[in-house]
């Protein structure tokens, strides 16, 4: 199911920009119903849009139809938060956030793959933790910036979906504190600003004892002329050095990728103290 899941988002994401050709940068669509392009409950389609109605982010929706199918296209701004989370010297990834559905599906993969706590660093708006709640998962956001966690307490308010919403530095924060059994961790970073962050996260994930772990990673899919590291998506020479093995690997609409034709690779990694 995940797998022609992503298949069909990627189709009816190429569709939706060829028919109707937004405007805004952050643009999106949810399905409105269940059918079986997406098999989503309908309970939990109704909680994705109502993430995006209670989103301050989002200033305009319209029903559109693609293949004989009702969708939502929600559009938005970020640029305050953009320009807010740079003022911070440890932030890695400025905000741009997935896709709702996109955050669903990694969370419905870290479920799949029996995860029992989702912890998402640079959570941004709590979008993919939002997600892991509805999926009863432990589903922990840690941001950096201040702005943007008053943001998920008031999506969390509004919504009453409950997630752990954590303001503070992931790269001197103590895991251990968290209690957790089988975490996987959402590094929101393409390589060459996500280097630093996996490296600390690596550091201090060791010093706790987990059941298993997992890391997902942003991966490029465009090479560049001055890439330090062309391999495995700009992984390749971390994920030897800290022995990490790609279990899996997936594209996603992401909305720094709206303006191109090409999808945000993710990669699901395991450490080597999995079970």
């Amino acid at each position: 199911m995940f797998n022609r899941m992503v298949r069909n988002l990627a189709e009816i994401r190429k569709e939706f920009f060829r028919l109707y050709k937004p405007n805004n940068i952050i643009t999106e669509i949810l399905p409105n119903e269940t059918s079986i392009i997406f098999p989503i409950d309908q309970k939990t389609i109704l909680k994705l849009h109502e993430f995006a109605n209670c989103n301050s982010i989002y200033f305009k929706k319209l029903n559109i139809q693609i293949n004989n199918l009702d969708y939502t296209s929600y559009e938005g701004d970020v640029n305050e938060y953009y320009l807010s989370a740079k003022k911070y010297d440890t932030n890695y990834q400025p905000f741009y956030p997935t896709w709702i559905l996109s955050a669903f599906l990694l969370a419905l993969k870290a479920k799949e793959f029996e995860f029992k706590e989702i912890i998402d660093i640079g959570a941004g708006d709590g979008r993919l933790p939002y997600c892991g709640a509805l999926l009863q998962l432990r589903s922990i956001g840690i941001e950096l910036d201040t702005n943007l966690t008053d943001l998920q307490k008031a999506i969390a308010k509004k919504t009453k979906i409950d997630f752990e919403i954590l303001n503070t530095d992931a790269a001197e924060f103590d895991f251990s504190a968290l209690s957790l059994t089988k975490p996987i961790f959402f590094v929101s970073g393409l390589p060459e600003m996500g280097e630093m962050l996996l490296e600390n996260l690596i550091e201090k994930t060791k010093q706790s004892n987990f059941d298993s772990i997992g890391i997902v990673l942003l991966g490029n899919t465009v090479k560049r002329r001055f890439m330090s590291d062309s391999t495995e998506y700009g992984w390749g020479k971390l994920l030897e050095k800290y022995n990490l093995k790609v279990v899996d690997e997936f594209d996603l609409p992401t909305h720094w990728t709206n303006d191109t034709t090409t999808l945000t690779k993710y990669l699901i990694t395991q450490h080597p103290y999995f079970d």
